[in-house]
């Protein structure tokens, strides 16, 4: 009988092995380990924004500290990858406030105008920041000098900002720490007085934090053994 003859003893050649072979290790080597969700935990973490004062009048003539008071924000990255890392933070800006003042006149003197005069919440509620890449060297502690750039949207002004942060990693949590200099005349802020105008803050401001973030399944897991 002429044609090919097949029989159970037939088996697969080293050609087509090396061709199965070819066509599944693609596969197997550009796979990625998935990225994982940390959420930040806002009643463990803190944004402090720092402020230069200048002025003659002794009763408001100090520096001041405006607290960042709502926001939320979430850290992606690709485990043992940390230069993957992303960070997307928002803030209400009506949340900022001022405290540690000796007197309550003051806060509030402050904090309507930070609401009306300086940041304009009713225009622009929103305090957005989103970073685009991420350097990162290891210390010898185990924590990790990162340096994130990204785009800040401040009052209704973009632009190109570069946050040094120190990041440590625990079991499901996150934890990362550092301080951010900031010139209010490049988003447009304008000067900010108060006293009758016997005390203005210096256009340099820096923003300091400590963030703690958990992953998102870990986050999920404790709600439901608080349950």
């Amino acid at each position: 009988m002429n044609g090919w003859r097949v029989t159970s003893r037939s088996r697969p050649g080293p050609r087509w092995v090396a061709l199965v072979l070819a066509l599944c290790w693609p596969r197997l080597s550009t796979a990625e380990p998935e990225r994982q969700r940390y959420r930040i935990d806002v009643p463990r973490s803190r944004f402090v924004v720092n402020t230069e004062t200048a002025g003659m009048s002794s009763m408001f003539g100090h520096d001041h500290k405006i607290q960042v008071g709502n926001y939320e924000g979430t850290v992606t990255v690709t485990p043992g990858a940390v230069e993957s890392a992303a960070l997307d933070l928002m803030i209400w800006a009506d949340s900022l406030h001022a405290f540690e003042e000796e007197h309550e006149d003051i806060s509030w003197e402050i904090d309507v105008a930070l609401r009306d005069h300086v940041l304009h919440t009713r225009k622009f509620p929103k305090i957005l920041f989103s970073s685009r890449s991420a350097t990162a060297q290891k210390r010898e502690d185990g924590s990790l000098d990162v340096t994130l750039t990204g785009e800040l949207q401040l009052h209704g002004v973009r632009r190109r900002v570069t946050v040094p942060l120190r990041l440590q990693f625990q079991a499901g949590a996150l934890r990362a720490s550092g301080t951010l200099s900031l010139r209010q005349s490049d988003y447009k802020i304008p000067p900010f007085s108060f006293g009758g105008g016997t005390a203005s803050i210096a256009d340099r401001i820096t923003l300091s934090f400590d963030i703690v973030a958990y992953q998102e399944r870990q986050q999920a897991q404790e709600r439901k053994d608080v349950r």
